[in-house]
């Protein structure tokens, strides 16, 4: 009995280090412009999605304006079969407001294993958003600059 007991405790000591040791996903990837605004992307356990987050309007290489917010957001092919990122706002009392799909391009930059899908790069003025697709193996990529009045966007 006593031979149980401590071949138990023994199990449970190296259970609990096995798990302490375990690589734990980073629970946001984060990019920070000179001005202070910041976008991120973390992932939600509970709802099984992903919030795309920004504190300043941007806008994307491409054009399109993205006002600043809390999206949901998942890449998704489109009937071209082309890469974009889908964002949508939650609304109060008037539903979802989508955002035209956002192109993305395949990158082929490598990622660090055991990291969120998701990376941001500083890129002198604006942040490259890396996106890892576990089903398709593809590296997705967007850019984002801070809106400009200068520079001509599309709702």
């Amino acid at each position: 009995m006593r031979t149980q007991t401590i071949l138990a405790f023994a199990l449970f000591l190296a259970v609990q280090a096995v798990s302490q040791d375990a690589p734990k996903l980073p629970a946001r990837a984060q990019c920070k412009f000179s001005d202070g605004t910041k976008i991120s992307v973390s992932y939600s356990y509970e709802r099984k999605s992903y919030l795309f987050t920004t504190d300043g309007s941007l806008v994307t290489i491409r054009g399109v304006r993205v006002p600043s917010g809390d999206y949901a957001a998942l890449p998704a092919k489109n009937q071209d079969n082309n890469w974009t990122l889908r964002m949508r706002k939650q609304i109060l009392k008037k539903g979802d407001w989508v955002l035209p799909p956002l192109p993305m391009s395949v990158a082929t930059k490598a990622l660090p294993a055991g990291s969120l899908p998701v990376v941001f790069d500083q890129t002198g003025g604006s942040c490259m958003m890396y996106w890892r697709q576990k089903d398709s193996n593809s590296l997705l990529s967007l850019e984002f600059t801070r809106e400009n009045t200068d520079m001509p966007v599309s709702d």
